[in-house]
């Protein structure tokens, strides 16, 4: 029998979830951060080799990425400017970010972080991320970077107390959280989707 959820998504959009090892939905109460990149909780990508999303607390993706030379990402960092992807963002640019079966084809794994949070903290979190995407600024390949960002949204909201650690990068945010925030959060590795349903989201994801 199909899910109950299944008069209010598509037939490609049950599989993916019927096809996912785990499929969450957030109710206010969580936040959450993705690491592009990272196999697994002992894993350390590159520092070219991870990027960092965060989860709002309606389960939403949502992201800091710079762009220049005509709307093309550069690698470089130089000569940018800040843009945030939402979820339709994420769609058109990053598309495996946020569709499951292109991350299994394309192999992109992450890791994803699940904060459990209060009702204060949720709030301020997204209205960091809200107020980001009105004035995103530049971006930085050192010092304002998709980590910073993501640094700053856990900082503002109160769920950690300093910036990152050493350089910013993806994996040291997420090994500081780890640390201050010891058994508030779940983690879960593998192939990450992303549905809108209702006012939130469903998010899949197929482990590795």
């Amino acid at each position: 029998m199909p899910p109950a959820f299944a008069l209010t998504l598509t037939a490609e959009e049950i599989e993916d979830a019927q096809m996912a090892s785990y499929s969450m939905t957030f109710a206010g109460d969580q936040v959450g951060l993705i690491v592009r990149g990272k196999k697994s909780h002992s894993h350390e990508p590159g520092v070219m080799e991870q990027h960092a999303d965060c989860i709002l607390s309606n389960g939403a993706p949502v992201g800091f990425f710079g762009e220049g030379n005509g709307g093309r990402s550069n690698k470089s960092g130089m000569g940018m400017k800040g843009e945030v992807y939402d979820f339709a963002e994420l769609s058109k640019k990053r598309a495996p970010y946020v569709d499951l079966h292109k991350a299994k084809t394309l192999g992109v794994v992450s890791t994803g972080l699940f904060v459990s949070v209060s009702n204060k903290q949720a709030k301020l979190f997204d209205d960091y991320w809200a107020a980001l995407d009105k004035s995103p600024g530049a971006f930085n390949l050192l010092g304002g970077n998709c980590s910073t960002h993501a640094s700053d949204a856990f900082i503002h909201a109160k769920i950690l107390g300093g910036g990152i650690p050493g350089l910013d990068t993806p994996d040291h945010l997420y090994f500081q959280i780890c640390k201050e925030r010891k058994g508030k959060c779940t983690v879960l590795s593998g192939y990450f989707g992303f549905t809108a349903l209702g006012a939130g989201y469903l998010i899949g994801i197929e482990t590795v």
